[in-house]
């Protein structure tokens, strides 16, 4: 993965790492933030940037998403979001991209959350995949405990997947647990999607894209190539020099 060797007991933790909770700041005492679903944080061309989807953000105010530091006493707001304004049929259209290059200057120890994303998966035979890993955090895992513990329980789902087929929107995957869900799915939108697939012979773990639906029976993966230009897109014109 991005070069290096994963022995194989650790695959699944080291690609889970890269998903979180999708955070609000609320500005509130006691209701210190909200849960929105789940995001994936990836670097890209020098930016560390917070990918979730669109739709997770019905009346939020994408000026307080944040990230929590991990024992959970510093709230980080991003530095900015970016998105594409016009709408279309193709799921392509719904991604937010929060940029925390700055934010992440001030606190390197974030640094380790953010995926390294180089490029797509090479295109493959599905018999050339073996796993896909699909991560995110359910709606009903969550333990939102603020008002009466002043804690948050964060519970993050692994799901081992498979391809199932090709939707009509070409932007997509559709794949389908190995196992029956017993859990509604619900909250893993914006979620990290990992494959792991033969390359002459050997397995190789590629970020092959984001979570933006699913229920117990299947997921829809916007893949990664459709990623990579979304984010080539809206960072065209704010080059970094991260």
């Amino acid at each position: 993965m991005n070069g290096l060797v994963v022995p194989g007991r650790s695959i699944e933790r080291t690609l889970a790492r890269h998903a979180f909770n999708l955070v609000v700041n609320n500005d509130h005492d006691t209701y210190k933030v909200s849960l929105v679903g789940s995001s994936t944080a990836v670097k890209f061309n020098g930016r560390y940037i917070l990918l979730c989807t669109n739709h997770q953000l019905v009346g939020v105010d994408m000026q307080q998403v944040a990230m929590l530091k991990d024992d959970g006493s510093v709230l980080v707001t991003s530095g900015g979001s970016r998105f594409y304004s016009q709408s279309s049929d193709t799921d392509a259209y719904d991604l937010v991209a929060f940029d925390f290059t700055e934010p992440v200057a001030a606190h390197p120890d974030l640094k380790k959350r953010f995926f390294n994303l180089l490029a797509a998966p090479p295109d493959t035979l599905n018999t050339n995949i073996l796993a896909m890993l699909l991560t995110g955090f359910p709606t009903k895992k969550q333990k939102y405990e603020l008002e009466d513990k002043n804690h948050l329980g964060i519970a993050r789902l692994n799901v081992a997947c498979i391809p199932d087929s090709q939707p009509a929107d070409l932007a997509l995957l559709r794949v389908r647990p190995d196992r029956e869900l017993t859990i509604s799915p619900d909250g893993m939108s914006g979620g990290s999607a990992f494959v792991i697939q033969l390359v002459n012979w050997e397995p190789h773990a590629y970020f092959a894209g984001i979570i933006v639906r699913g229920g117990t029976s299947g997921f829809y993966v916007l893949k990664a190539g459709f990623v990579i230009a979304f984010l080539n897109s809206v960072f065209e014109q704010h080059p970094s020099g991260g």
